[in-house]
């Protein structure tokens, strides 16, 4: 069973490696972020709980 200096050292990774990752997501995110809040909609609403985003290639 590793020992609590272990089991620390392994969270401070993990929560590195999260922030790596979140860092990442937040890149991902401002750049589809823009393309995805100016598409319309042609005059219907989004339907709620959908979760979908149509990604159209350039």
């Amino acid at each position: 069973m590793p020992s609590e200096q272990e089991l620390l050292e392994r969270i401070r990774q993990l929560e590195e490696q999260n922030n790596e990752l979140q860092d990442k997501l937040d890149a991902i995110y401002s750049i589809l972020a823009p393309d995805y809040e100016a598409q319309e909609f042609d005059g219907e609403e989004e339907e709620e709980g959908s979760g979908l985003i149509n990604i159209k290639p350039s």
